[in-house]
């Protein structure tokens, strides 16, 4: 039980990190577009690998987290379509024939839709790798690996990276390239949604990705402040979500999107407070 936890604590800080790139680009709705898109890239790449542990499935899903990116670009900048009606059309349009995909040929697989929005944390420990002699969960695994990409990413393209995301002329002043800046979030957002949302579903990583962001945004001075408080506040959705869940004993996955919630209002409701007082 506690492997969950871990787990949870790692899909939030890495959901955290993206998460805060996208509210700050102001495009949240695309990470919730990716969390589900991305099942139409696992769907194809198990029609072809016929393996449910296979690496090619993860990326076949971050592939098509990318191609959605494009997709609602080549929309909004062919068209006269606002941003959030493309994001709409192509998140429907991709969900709905992945949908329609395991339905029809992945009936007796365990790639339902219940897991695939609620995923199944409590379970994910039962999958066991081992790694330098020592037998860990997969999913505890692929989540460090990808926390690590992400942070990889912050730390070497730090200062482009913010002004990226707080001073874009100033950044295409500086001779930043912001398609290659963007391709590289979109995908990274994408591995993150892809090796998270088969455990804790994608109602909880479109959660974890907005909630600890802007709780973290009341709070922080600093892109760094505004990261870490993120990370932390995440962890702490986690924590208290999980210990919640086992009392109530309910949906881990959905009881850490409602403290999510929780302390964001909390959050909210004490800076409203310090500003009164």
């Amino acid at each position: 039980m506690i492997e969950s936890l871990w787990i949870l604590i790692l899909v939030g800080v890495t959901c955290s990190l993206v998460g805060n790139l996208l509210v700050q680009k102001q495009e949240v709705m695309v990470g919730d577009a990716i969390s589900h898109t991305i099942l139409l890239g696992i769907a194809v790449a198990f029609f072809l690998v016929q393996d449910l542990d296979s690496p090619w499935l993860i990326i076949g899903a971050t592939v098509f987290g990318v191609l959605t990116v494009l997709a609602i670009e080549v929309v909004v900048a062919k068209t006269n379509v606002q941003n959030d009606a493309a994001i709409a059309l192509i998140l429907t349009a991709f969900f709905s024939l992945a949908v329609i995909l395991i339905s029809k040929f992945f009936a007796n697989v365990h790639l339902d839709i219940d897991m695939v929005l609620l995923g199944q944390v409590i379970f994910a420990p039962l999958n066991r790798m081992t790694l330098f002699g020592h037998t860990l969960p997969r999913a505890m695994v692929e989540n460090g690996l990808s926390l690590l990409a992400v942070l990889v990413f912050i730390t070497l393209a730090y200062q482009p990276l913010k002004m990226r995301l707080f001073d874009e002329s100033f950044a295409r002043m500086r001779g930043i390239r912001l398609l290659t800046f963007d391709l590289i979030l979109m995908t990274l957002v994408s591995l993150t949604a892809v090796v998270s949302f088969q455990n804790v579903g994608a109602i909880l990583v479109i959660a974890m990705m907005v909630a600890p962001a802007m709780t973290a945004q009341l709070f922080a001075k600093s892109f760094v402040s505004l990261l870490t408080i993120g990370a932390l506040v995440a962890s702490l959705n986690a924590v208290l979500g999980y210990y919640l869940a086992v009392y109530f004993n309910v949906s881990m996955s959905g009881m850490v999107a409602v403290a999510s919630f929780i302390v964001f209002c909390l959050a909210f409701l004490l800076t409203r407070s310090r500003v009164a007082a």
